[in-house]
């Protein structure tokens, strides 16, 4: 049988403080508690990001702190004819991300397609390139682009 006098005493032992590790450490300066936390937050970025390509950018000054994580632009799909930013590797090697006039051009003998790119200036052909789909990755649409056509 279980009397008033166990229960109360159970309640007791169970509501005593427990000694806190915390209170024997000296305690922390603001800036001390906010190094931790920035630390803490870029942990969290890399477990969440965990790939090699994930860059962790950190700037932190007196009166603010940013931290984020810079990842590579995901490719998107040719949707139609228009200004397209690509990433393209030139002939020397070179990686470079020109904005191109997009069209997407049917092989005539061979199942398949190419994209014919057009560079302009000021609103005028500039010049015209073949490009493979393999050799280019499309980065976004360029629908803010001011070279549009008239």
């Amino acid at each position: 049988m279980i009397t008033r006098r166990t229960v109360l005493g159970g309640i007791a032992t169970t509501v005593a403080p427990l000694p806190v590790a915390a209170a024997t450490l000296p305690p922390q300066s603001p800036e001390e508690r906010l190094e931790a936390a920035v630390s803490m937050v870029v942990d969290i970025l890399r477990e969440m990001n965990p790939g090699p390509d994930a860059e962790i950018l950190r700037q932190q000054y007196s009166s603010y702190v940013f931290v984020g994580i810079k990842t590579p632009p995901k490719p998107v799909e040719w949707t139609g004819p228009g200004f397209y930013e690509v990433e393209w590797k030139r002939r020397n090697g070179k990686l470079c991300t020109p904005i191109f006039w997009l069209e997407r051009v049917e092989y005539k003998t061979v199942p398949g397609y190419y994209y014919r790119a057009e560079t302009r200036w000021r609103g005028r052909l500039e010049t015209t390139t073949k490009l493979k789909p393999g050799a280019i990755k499309i980065i976004r649409k360029a629908d803010d682009y001011g070279g549009r056509l008239s």
